[in-house]
């Protein structure tokens, strides 16, 4: 029997290189885990928390300093203060952590990171029950703080702001469109927008919103081509919005790269980071360039790994670096192991797809 495999849409040879918008850093230097959380404070990162290999809650953290590309010990949270799931974000020159779950109850504690003498103090409380999972921005020095899963495992539709310098917490008008969780928000040009994250049912959203702060109000724009996601990346740089990474319906996790092109009002796939789907990660951005640490593979293994993704960067390497295979699927999604006379489709480490006709003869 001989088979022959008929390749269309792209092709790669040993000899190519090409230029790359991705750059792996020094890894994250503690244990590997996933849902955890950070902030930037003077284009340094700061990571932690999130859930070990032995799915124990965490409350280390970690700096890594951009001048001079190394990784750090900083202060933990408090003894207690574990947690994974929690919100991360800057204001006023300090970091801040709210909410997330210990392993057993859901919290609406705040903390404060003072990045110069090295030292949390905890803030007022969220005067609502607790929650994790939520999705925040930050919009003319105020944190928006939005849904959340809490008690019993229900997703909220509560919108929540937090001005430290002013009136404290307050108390929005709700989400109008349906409560969820484990979505994914950033900022950009004066506008907040989030998008993915799992209902009140527990099924993946693919929607895409736009909040005015002028206006206070909600705008639907195009939802994402293609399956809902949670556990996934929003992020803003000086030319758009981006989306990337997290799990799907069908539970596959994903490499690639998107962004929303304002002037059509359109999603654009753009080649994702050269490695494994993964999820769970935490997404930060500084000086037109984002990094992402730590996750969870596609196999459900933790992570250490840095990347960093800025469309300055086209860095060019070998192909041979790149890409990889990763799975074989039908038109439906569905993983095959071969198959012979059906059209399939390729999906590689690059973000990249290849629909393959395999001929048995």
């Amino acid at each position: 029997m001989k088979k022959i495999q008929s390749y269309l849409l792209m092709f790669w040879c040993s000899t190519c290189v090409i230029a790359q918008d991705w750059q792996m850093l020094p890894s994250f230097p503690g244990v590997e885990r996933d849902d955890a959380t950070g902030f930037v404070i003077d284009g340094d990162l700061y990571v932690g928390t999130g859930l070990s290999p032995w799915w124990s809650a965490l409350a280390d953290f970690y700096r890594y300093q951009s001048a001079t590309n190394q990784w750090v010990n900083t202060a933990p949270l408090p003894s207690g203060a574990e947690r994974q799931y929690a919100s991360g974000f800057t204001l006023n020159a300090s970091g801040y952590i709210f909410g997330g779950y210990n392993g057993t109850e859901y919290l609406n504690d705040l903390w404060r990171y003072d990045p110069s003498a090295d030292v949390w103090f905890l803030e007022d409380s969220l005067p609502s029950f607790g929650r994790s999972g939520s999705a925040s921005f930050v919009l003319n020095n105020r944190l928006y703080l939005m849904g959340g899963k809490h008690l019993g495992g229900a997703a909220t539709d509560e919108v929540w702001t937090f001005d430290p310098l002013n009136s404290g917490w307050n108390q929005e008008a709700a989400f109008p469109f349906g409560s969820f969780w484990r979505a994914s928000a950033c900022s950009y040009n004066g506008k907040g927008y989030l998008l993915f994250g799992r209902d009140e049912h527990n099924q993946f959203q693919h929607g895409f919103y736009a909040f005015d702060p002028t206006s206070n109000q909600w705008d639907s724009l195009p939802a994402f081509p293609s399956l809902g996601r949670s556990h996934a990346a929003l992020f803003a740089l000086n030319d758009g919005v981006y989306a990337s990474f997290g799990i799907d319906s069908l539970g596959n996790s994903h490499n690639d790269l998107w962004k929303f092109d304002e002037p059509s009002n359109a999603w654009i796939a753009l080649p994702g980071v050269p490695s494994v789907g993964r999820r769970g990660g935490v997404c930060l951005t500084s000086q037109d360039a984002m990094d992402y640490v730590t996750g969870i593979d596609e196999a459900n293994q933790r992570l250490t790994e840095h990347w960093r993704y800025s469309p300055s960067l086209g860095l060019d390497f070998p192909e041979s670096m790149a890409p990889m295979l990763l799975g074989r699927f039908d038109i439906f999604g569905n993983q095959v192991q071969s198959t012979h006379n059906q059209v399939i489709f390729e999906r590689f480490s690059d973000g990249s797809v290849r629909k393959v006709w395999l001929v048995s003869e």
